[in-house]
C-alpha cells in the first residue's frame, strides 16, 4: 500500500519520457516575460495540508516551492516511518526510501489545460530523475490543489498545498538569505586546509523562505536507476547514500554569522526533530554554508558547500 501511495504521489503514473537526464548543474536562461507572469502566480513556499480521502495520510507533511524564474523543490515526509539507529540495512534504506518523497528542477504551466509540468532535476528515486511530471493543478487563493495526470490504473491522488505568508518583520539579512540556490560546489577539507574528499559534480537546491521555511536537496550525478520496478535492497542503499535532502523552518542566530536547520522531516528518519547549524557568508550571488566541525581520528574536518543564486 505504501508503495502505490507513493507511485502516485510522486506521479509515476503521469511520466512522460524525455530526450534524456538533462546535462548536470546547468540552468535554464531566463524566462520571457509572459513566463515569468505565470510563474509569479506559483511563486512561494507551500506547506502540504491535505491528501485526499482515496488515500488518507493525515499525518504526512512537506513543502512545495516554486521561484518566479521557473525552478521548484518539493520533499514529502510519510507518515509511520520507521527510524533506525546507525548505518541502514539495504530494507531498511529501502523503507526510508517509500517513505519519503524529494524532488527538484524547474516547471512549466499549461493554464489553457489546467496543468503543471514538473522537469525533474534530480529526484530521490533514480528512475524520476530526468523525466516530466504532469500534474493537473487548481489555484484558487493561497490554495494549491495538484492532482496526478495521466495514471492509466488506480485512482489519481490529490495534493492539496497551503501558500504560507511571510513573516511579520524580515530582517535585511533575511532578504539577502531569501530564494533558490543552486549547490556550485562541496568538500570536505581538515584542519590544516588539505583536501580530504571532493564530490565532483553533485548537484541540488537549498531554498529559504521569506515564511521562514526551508528545504534542501543535494544529490551525486548520473545515479543508477533501478533494474526492476521495485528496488533491490542494494539498490536502495546506493540510492539513500548518494541523495540528501530534508526541509523543516530556520533561524537567523543573533551574531548573523550562523543559522540554524529545524528539520521537520528527511531522508534519513532519525534526523526528524533535530537541529542543525550552518555558519554562513553572503558574497554577490554565492551563499557558504559549513556546519561545524566534525571530529574524526585524524583531526578536525570542515566541509563547505558553495551555492549560487538562480537567476531571477
Amino acid at each position: 500500500m505504501r508503495t502505490a501511495i507513493l507511485a502516485l504521489a510522486i506521479g509515476v503514473g503521469a511520466l512522460a519520457a524525455t530526450s534524456g537526464l538533462r546535462a548536470q548543474n546547468r540552468l535554464w536562461p531566463a524566462p520571457s516575460a509572459a513566463a515569468r507572469a505565470v510563474f509569479d502566480r506559483f511563486a512561494g513556499i507551500y506547506k502540504l495540508v491535505q491528501v485526499d480521502p482515496s488515500a488518507p495520510s493525515p499525518s504526512a507533511r512537506g513543502y512545495l516551492a516554486y521561484d518566479p524564474s521557473g525552478y521548484m523543490s518539493v520533499a514529502i515526509e510519510w507518515p509511520n516511518r520507521p527510524r533506525f539507529a546507525g548505518q541502514p540495512t539495504g530494507e531498511q534504506a529501502r523503507t526510508a526510501l517509500n517513505g519519503f518523497t524529494a524532488y527538484f528542477g524547474s516547471f512549466s504551466v499549461n493554464e489553457a489545460a489546467g496543468t503543471v509540468t514538473h522537469q525533474t532535476l534530480g529526484a530521490l528515486q533514480p528512475q524520476i530523475s530526468g523525466t516530466d511530471l504532469l500534474e493537473r493543478f487548481t489555484l484558487a487563493g493561497s490554495r494549491l490543489a495538484l492532482r496526478s495526470a495521466g495514471v492509466t490504473s488506480g485512482p489519481a491522488q490529490t495534493l492539496t498545498w497551503e501558500r504560507l505568508p511571510d513573516l511579520s518583520s524580515l530582517t535585511p539579512l533575511h532578504r539577502q538569505l531569501i530564494g533558490f540556490w543552486r549547490l556550485v560546489s562541496t568538500e570536505r577539507r581538515n584542519s590544516k586546509g588539505d583536501l580530504v574528499r571532493a564530490y565532483p559534480g553533485w548537484t541540488g537546491f537549498i531554498v529559504y523562505a521569506a515564511s521562514g521555511h526551508m528545504l534542501v536537496h543535494m544529490t551525486e550525478p548520473y545515479r543508477r536507476r533501478p533494474v526492476g520496478a521495485v528496488p533491490t535492497p542494494e539498490e536502495a542503499m546506493a540510492a539513500y547514500q548518494n541523495y540528501t535532502s530534508y526541509f523543516g523552518t530556520y533561524t537567523i542566530q543573533a551574531s548573523g554569522r550562523s543559522l540554524v536547520h529545524h528539520v521537520e522531516g528527511s531522508v534519513n528518519p532519525g534526523s526528524a526533530g533535530s537541529d542543525t547549524e550552518r555558519f554562513f557568508e553572503i558574497s554577490g550571488n554565492h551563499l557558504i554554508l559549513r556546519p561545524p566541525a566534525i571530529k574524526t581520528p585524524d583531526g578536525d574536518v570542515v566541509m563547505t558547500n558553495v551555492w549560487e543564486r538562480v537567476q531571477e
